[in-house]
């Protein structure tokens, strides 16, 4: 169970840095977006996708890094509120998913996807920060 747990930690670490690379992704994809709007009108969507598709992929990636790090809580037995935090985090995750693919086709949905990802990031620093605490008990 040692080994699980400090697989845990790392991987709940590396969830964050993940999350934190997604955030700046679709900053990129803003940027680059409204950097070529200026250069070409209209704008095609072949320009768009270049500037998200690495956030677009990206966002699948992490919820299959929260699914994981799910597992490695069960696995590892960290107890209650560790397993419930970690599935509360795939849940925003797969929420976060749906925010995303709701937003396109109903733009007022798209405004609770930046915030849903307030949460996922709170959830993953979290989840990181308690996985490296002294008393890993918590």
């Amino acid at each position: 169970m040692s080994a699980l747990r400090t697989l845990y930690r790392l991987w709940a670490s590396l969830l964050f840095l993940a999350v934190i690379v997604q955030i700046g992704a679709a900053g990129y994809g803003a940027f680059n977006v409204s950097a070529h709007v200026a250069k070409t009108h209209p704008l095609s969507e072949h320009t768009f996708d270049h500037g998200f598709n690495f956030h677009n992929g990206f966002g699948y990636a992490i919820f299959v890094g929260a699914a994981v790090l799910f597992l490695l809580a069960l696995g590892g037995r960290l107890g209650r509120r560790r397993v419930l935090f970690s599935l509360a985090a795939v849940v925003a995750v797969a929420v976060q998913i749906v925010l995303a693919l709701a937003g396109e086709s109903h733009p007022v949905v798209g405004i609770f996807h930046p915030l849903n990802a307030l949460v996922v990031f709170g959830l993953t620093g979290a989840l990181a920060h308690r996985a490296w605490r002294v008393d890993d008990t918590a």
